[in-house]
């Protein structure tokens, strides 16, 4: 078999075409699909930064439109940045900071969105949608329920959908240690940060005119989808990389203004992605799905119940428990009771591509933890000899002799101890050829590090298409130990 990886290509160069006039596409793990007209040129405005939210907006007009408690927070906080505003008058202070547009006096895309009274009398598609879909089990004629749509300026549209959304999360009490303790089926700060990315890196351009942010709560799943794809970086790279801003005066803004409750919508300091991620890790639920559609961004939590205490202490028995994702190890609970696992069930309980699913379920049977039958669309994957726990040889848990099966702890020190060593950002293949782990492995590892914020990523100098990975220096005093 011959695999190759071809990394997305420079978005100054986008869309490319089958040859000089002839179709693009885009891939995904599930085939190639051909852009639309619309797509392209999304793709083609993406070349350089946007600047849509610095537009002004006509009809509008700044003291009649914006709430002044909001635009003196954001004025506020732009004195206490720079000596210089702090001299100048409100007028020429309101120009500089992108409030007003200096060349026809009007107030700004941004400004409207996020401190007006009611911008979707001038923007009526930064309106939210929202609705629930019921119970397929219980479900009859009634396709959805609890149709709703918000407006107002973007803290209050960021308020509303929370309130929509906790009204419409399974709420339970647990028990540990005696004591009870009240759960939700997710976890309320990576729901927050979700919706405050996608309302503040929305396309704003008039090709997202028509196309309005949703909100879809599904049994299992909460679904936020807003118009425009990413701008700036990748799927891979999210939570990784320092700020990265589409918009990027509408970003400032929100970073300075606050809701009702006196919370700011964003820090600014992209520390929301790897706060979803540690909080869904905490609460033992699968990692966000996140899927950039070109004209479109979708962010997926998915919700699981509660494992059992005996089911979460042979999980901690197991080879590699640390090194497998939320996702794998419902799926190894599901089959310790008996329940088979397919390509298409384990992607409908943790939404990804058939690719990134079969890899995962396929691991599983790398290290002997599961057991595969049949073939084609008809695979399905069982408890394998490897799920007795307590073992972390090749031998003792079954797995195949070309996949060392090693405690996770062990594999995570062996790439912590090698990128030290190294003192440099390094390629993946550098770090599995000094570790003696697979391709394969080390990515699991540098994945799982990098999502505990141990190990962060660069691009290659020598090859833009190429990542680079090193130690995070803050991480290692509390993380690390030799």
């Amino acid at each position: 078999m011959v695999a190759c990886v071809v990394p997305p290509q420079p978005s100054d160069q986008r869309p490319f075409r089958v040859g000089k006039h002839g179709p693009a596409f885009t891939r995904s793990g599930d085939g190639d699909h051909q852009l639309s007209e619309q797509e392209e040129l999304y793709l083609i405005s993406q070349r350089t930064q946007p600047a849509h939210d610095r537009q002004p907006v006509e009809g509008a007009d700044v003291e009649a439109d914006l709430v002044p408690e909001l635009l003196e927070q954001y004025l506020s906080a732009q004195r206490r940045e720079s000596p210089r505003l702090r001299s100048m008058g409100r007028d020429e202070l309101l120009v500089r900071t992108n409030v007003v547009d200096h060349a026809t006096g009007l107030p700004t895309v941004a400004a409207v969105y996020a401190m007006g009274i009611h911008p979707q009398q001038f923007l009526p598609h930064t309106t939210i949608k929202a609705h629930a879909v019921p119970d397929p089990k219980l479900r009859n004629t009634v396709r959805l329920t609890d149709r709703a749509e918000f407006s107002g300026p973007v803290p209050d549209l960021l308020d509303s959908a929370i309130d929509w959304v906790h009204k419409h999360l399974m709420h339970g009490v647990s028990f540990s240690g005696g004591h009870g303790y009240n759960t939700s089926e997710v976890q309320m700060v990576a729901v927050r940060e979700i919706l405050a990315n996608a309302l503040v890196h929305r396309d704003l351009s008039a090709a997202s005119f028509g196309s309005y942010p949703m909100l879809i709560k599904q049994p299992t799943k909460l679904i936020v989808t807003n118009p425009g794809g990413l701008w700036g970086l990748t799927e891979r790279r999210l939570g990784t990389t320092s700020p990265r801003a589409r918009n990027a005066v509408l970003y400032k803004m929100c970073s300075a203004i606050t809701s009702e409750n006196g919370t700011r919508v964003i820090e600014g300091h992209a520390t929301g992605i790897p706060e979803v991620r540690r909080t869904l890790r905490e609460a033992f639920l699968p990692e966000p799905f996140f899927k950039d559609e070109v004209i479109s961004f979708t962010a997926i939590i998915s919700s699981s119940s509660t494992l059992p205490t005996e089911d979460l202490q042979w999980l901690r028995t197991l080879p590699a428990n640390q090194v497998l994702s939320v996702a794998q190890k419902h799926a190894l609970v599901d089959m310790r009771h008996g329940n088979e696992v397919t390509n298409s069930s384990y992607r409908e309980r943790f939404p990804m591509d058939s690719v990134e699913a079969r890899d995962e379920l396929q691991e599983l049977v790398q290290y002997g933890l599961a057991h595969v039958t049949g073939a084609g669309r008809s695979t399905s994957y069982s408890l394998g000899p490897g799920s007795a726990g307590g073992s972390n040889t090749n031998e003792e848990a079954g797995t195949p002799p070309s996949v060392r099966s090693v405690t996770p702890t062990s594999d995570q020190e062996r790439v912590t101890h090698a990128l030290r060593a190294f003192n440099e950002p390094r390629r993946r293949a550098d770090i599995a050829h000094a570790t003696g782990l697979t391709e394969n492995q080390t990515y699991r590892v540098l994945k799982a590090l990098i999502d505990q914020g141990i190990v962060a990523t660069d691009k290659d100098p020598s090859d833009k298409r190429a990542y680079r990975y090193f130690l995070n220096p803050g991480s290692l005093n509390t993380v690390l130990k030799d």
